[in-house]
């Protein structure tokens, strides 16, 4: 319990005392402890907004009386603007097809970490806003806060023809997550001072849907003079595809670029179908998509610099049939990089889904038991997980092959279970769409 003198200006402990409490709520989540602390005297008070103002999460996408806090927030900033200068992350998500404007963005300046996109009310997919159709008071907001704050970190989400232009203004971007966006080669509302910069990243995030868009910021050919983005220092890629052509094309594309990679995350589902040339025609070695595997798409593509840093792989893949190798070829690269690498953690999460089933050859399960207990071969390994989700629509008439499944998990991985070098963990489970 904190006390406090009535009659002092100060309170009875050392400040820096209380600002390192006040930290350790924050981080605790004690938000509410946080808010009755800051009626205690003024000093307490501004304290303890720097972290209760700290993460801001404005959504007027939700109706009024789901999300009071957007419609609020936004009348104290008006009575108190001072309150904006303790926003570090904001979350900025805009009503789909809103007219509306975003005067409240210009009363930050030190925020920097950014989640801006729309939403609807309650739609499980909802629309792309089209960047053309937002008022132009939103699209004048936006730049100027993009000008006023020190992005480090930023979440962009359900946008269509977004000006690739946009994020040569981020100079300190850092980490890039972006989900339903595409771009254009359009210009700005507004002129931004100084000279455009293309942002280094760390970590870059590709949810479904946007992969293509990848391949847009990095411009034709990869040369830096176009790109929009530069990951030749990317350390983590996460990337989930769906149904999208040239998949592991492009992955092998991005992790060519990089020089020292250290994590790699990579999901999605099967697609081999024939795509329209004329759609695609930046992409030019598209016709006919071949189904997503990693044969030839990871170890070629990793630099020597990459090689001797990354330590985390995760391959998620969405299995349709029987007949397919199980890990989608990701057992052939890892054998390709045996001896020459410093993989610490190997992560494969293998979804079936309904209709569907996966080979259940102990065999083909046990390629990953021989590669991985190669002699030297990964010297630095001391975790494999490996998962296989069925997922379907009700748990029943599915015993027979969680009971297979089980009986690999037991037998076909004997040596990774054995070594006491590498923690291993198998397994098999029915989940509910």
């Amino acid at each position: 319990m904190l006390h406090y003198n009535h009659h002092q200006a100060n309170p009875d402990i050392p400040l820096d005392v209380v600002e390192l409490i006040m930290k350790e709520l924050a981080e605790d989540d004690e938000m509410e402890t946080l808010q009755s602390c800051s009626l205690a005297c003024r000093h307490f008070r501004s304290i303890c907004q720097q972290h209760i103002f700290a993460a801001i999460k404005l959504d007027f996408s939700k109706r009024p009386f789901k999300n009071p806090l957007a419609p609020r927030f936004r009348r104290l900033v008006d009575r108190n603007p001072s309150i904006a200068r303790y926003v570090r992350s904001l979350d900025y998500v805009e009503l789909f097809d809103s007219k509306r404007g975003a005067p409240v963005l210009r009363r930050f300046s030190r925020v920097n970490s950014f989640t801006f996109g729309f939403n609807n009310f309650g739609p499980l997919f909802p629309p792309q806003q089209d960047w053309d159709r937002m008022s132009m008071s939103l699209k004048t907001s936006l730049c100027c806060f993009i000008h006023a704050n020190h992005i480090v970190e930023l979440h962009l989400f359900n946008i269509e023809n977004l000006p690739m232009s946009l994020l040569l203004h981020f100079p300190a971007l850092s980490i890039l997550d972006i989900y339903q966006v595409n771009v254009a080669d359009s210009s700005l509302p507004v002129t931004f001072p100084g000279k455009e910069v293309t942002p280094r990243l760390s970590s870059l995030t590709v949810r479904a849907g946007t992969l293509l868009t990848v391949w847009d910021l990095l411009g034709p050919g990869f040369e830096e003079s176009s790109s929009i983005i530069d990951l030749r220092q990317l350390k983590e890629l996460s990337i989930c595809t769906q149904e999208e052509p040239g998949a592991m094309e492009i992955i092998h594309h991005i992790l060519k670029t990089t020089e020292n990679i250290e994590t790699v995350r990579l999901a999605g589902t099967l697609v081999s179908f024939a795509f329209p040339m004329s759609s695609l025609s930046s992409l030019p070695f598209l016709g006919h998509s071949p189904a997503l595997t990693c044969l030839g798409n990871i170890a070629s593509a990793l630099s020597p610099g990459s090689l001797k840093t990354l330590k985390l792989i995760q391959f998620s893949p969405m299995l349709e049939s029987a007949d397919e190798d199980p890990y989608l070829d990701l057992t052939k690269e890892l054998e390709a990089i045996s001896g020459r690498n410093v993989l610490e953690e190997i992560i494969i999460d293998i979804d079936i889904e309904t209709d569907y089933t996966c080979t259940t050859d102990p065999t083909k399960w046990a390629q990953l038991d021989d590669i991985l207990s190669m002699e030297n071969g990964f010297p630095f390994l001391h975790r494999v997980d490996l998962k296989v989700t069925f997922w379907c629509y009700c748990e029943l008439g599915h015993k027979e092959f969680l009971e297979k499944m089980w009986d690999i998990g037991q037998n076909e991985f004997s040596r990774l279970v054995a070594t006491k070098q590498v923690e291993f963990t198998f397994n098999a489970q029915v989940e509910l769409i």
